[in-house]
């Protein structure tokens, strides 16, 4: 008989024996397929992590910031169902309306690519805490620079070590003719892809921890930074505060990266100890979680009805599952009927009426389906979903968006409600451009281009930096009337991002 189960279990299909489960910590939730002490590491490391960066860098995110969700998956294809992903992906950071996570490739301990695949985890917890604790716009070769430094730290029981050279990163500059710095410096995007990603990657980590740990070098990086943000050229804005001379300066990293560089060890002040819970999920995840993931996130609009198909005929496998239902509910928002997901949620609502998910979602069902009355149903359901979880970034933008205009102020209160969002989520381009017009439509133009910056500037901006760059310059140039006509390109913008390809 125990050799019949065992047989009957072999031919179970792989997601029916999946037991995905969550780890919680104060500000990451961790989510995999793997034994329970094992997804308890992840988080605890991540949490040594983020102590790591708060320590290096001066600067914390603020104190109410939402945690992060973090998917480790053992294919990167599955994560993101219906969208692009580049062959070279490893991994992806994502900031948007519907979400914030991070996916990474998840460990195989004893294998030749687990530190490899602590390394992609720790740089895409970088590239969300330098977006989080700053409103500073950063150089492409940094943002991936900072990211790349920092991956490589390592966490004994005694000490911590990080600045340690990349084997992967050393590799390339060796072997791989250089992209001169003039174009590495450059706001050229199309570096971060195709046949010079590699290279660049490679430079950016060099140049970031030249500049981070070669004698003088930080002044000279902090003046350039600031110049950079301040919209200097920025091959003008190196020659001025790091070095003028290039060819000596590449000489110069040539000589550090084979003879020079150091890394940074010090000892831990004691144990450290991090509350960690750890909850299975329903056996629905391993068929539901990811695609809700990508839904919140975004269907490319040529890919919604095969999403919905999908997820309708995924939720069919799991007739009077919690999860499957909250699924459906949602690609029914998003992707099919919002009258067939308003009376989906209004089931669940009934037996979870504080779940503050639900509760926007029903809001957003009410504006989808009555023009009119649609706005006050989702008031309501909006207030009931702040009283529910008032720290929920989410929450606070859809509500504020009860009030946009192209052109007239917002109330005080949902303009203050919109700001406290932003505080919470710079990172998410919806709530920057909101803000930033929101800003605009008060008179308040300067601090609508302090919001833009980042974003205008940002590496993975694609067609929103565009935007962004066009309403900065005239925010600056103090244009409102400029820069509430800029906005009347969101919609464009927004089709164009939700094509996108993922990367890194």
């Amino acid at each position: 008989m125990r050799f019949l189960l065992a047989f009957l279990i072999l031919l179970l299909p792989a997601p029916l024996l999946a037991q995905w489960k969550v780890a919680e910590t104060g500000r990451f939730r961790v989510h995999a397929d793997m034994p329970a002490r094992a997804l308890e590491s992840r988080a605890i490391l991540l949490e040594d992590f983020h102590r790591l960066l708060v320590r290096a860098t001066g600067r914390d995110l603020p104190a109410d910031a939402p945690r992060l969700d973090v998917f480790l998956v053992p294919d990167i294809q599955s994560a993101s169902p219906w969208r692009p992903v580049g062959a070279n992906v490893s991994g992806f950071y994502r900031a948007s309306a519907g979400r914030i996570s991070a996916i990474a490739l998840e460990e195989v301990q004893g294998s030749r690519s687990s530190g490899l695949a602590q390394a992609l985890l720790l740089h895409e917890y970088a590239h969300h805490f330098l977006l989080g604790a700053s409103r500073t716009a950063y150089p492409a070769w940094y943002v991936e620079g900072f990211a790349e430094y920092f991956s490589t730290a390592r966490f004994r029981d005694d000490r911590i070590e990080y600045g340690e050279a990349s084997p992967i990163r050393a590799a390339a500059l060796a072997r791989t003719r250089w992209i001169p710095l003039e174009a590495l410096l450059a706001r050229d995007p199309a570096l971060l892809r195709g046949s010079q990603s590699a290279i660049f990657y490679a430079q950016s980590w060099l140049l970031t921890h030249y500049l981070f740990r070669a004698p003088g070098m930080r002044d000279r990086l902090v003046a350039y930074l600031k110049a950079y943000g301040a919209g200097e050229d920025p091959v003008a804005a190196f020659r001025t505060h790091v070095d003028p001379d290039f060819r000596a300066f590449e000489s110069r990293l040539r000589t550090y990266v084979t003879r020079e560089a150091t890394y940074s060890r010090f000892d831990r002040a004691g144990p450290q100890t991090v509350s960690v819970s750890v909850t299975d999920l329903p056996r629905s995840a391993a068929d539901m979680l990811l695609p809700m993931v990508a839904i919140e996130h975004g269907v490319p609009p040529g890919r919604r009805a095969e999403a919905l198909a999908d997820l309708r005929a995924r939720a069919a496998r799991h007739p009077g599952d919690a999860l499957a239902a909250r699924a459906l509910a949602l690609a029914e928002l998003h992707l099919g009927s919002p009258a067939t997901a308003a009376t989906l949620l209004d089931a669940q609502l009934n037996q979870l009426p504080r779940d503050a998910d639900l509760l926007r979602w029903r809001a957003q069902a009410a504006r989808m389906t009555d023009a009119k009355a649609g706005g006050e149903d989702a008031r309501r359901y909006l207030v009931r979903a702040w009283n529910a979880a008032p720290q929920d970034w989410r929450t606070l933008h859809a509500y504020a968006r009860l009030y946009r205009s192209q052109t007239r102020p917002m109330p005080a209160d949902a303009l203050d409600v919109l700001l406290k969002a932003y505080g919470l989520a710079p990172q998410v381009t919806d709530v920057v451009l909101d803000t930033a017009l929101a800003l605009t439509n008060a008179g308040r133009l300067r601090e609508a281009a302090q919001v833009l910056e980042p974003l205008a500037w940002s590496p993975h901006g694609g067609p929103a930096a565009e935007l962004a760059q066009r309403m900065l310059l005239k925010a600056r140039a103090g244009d409102r009337a400029g820069v509430q006509a800029e906005i009347g390109d969101l919609r464009r913008v927004r089709l164009a991002m939700a094509s996108t390809a993922q990367r890194l």
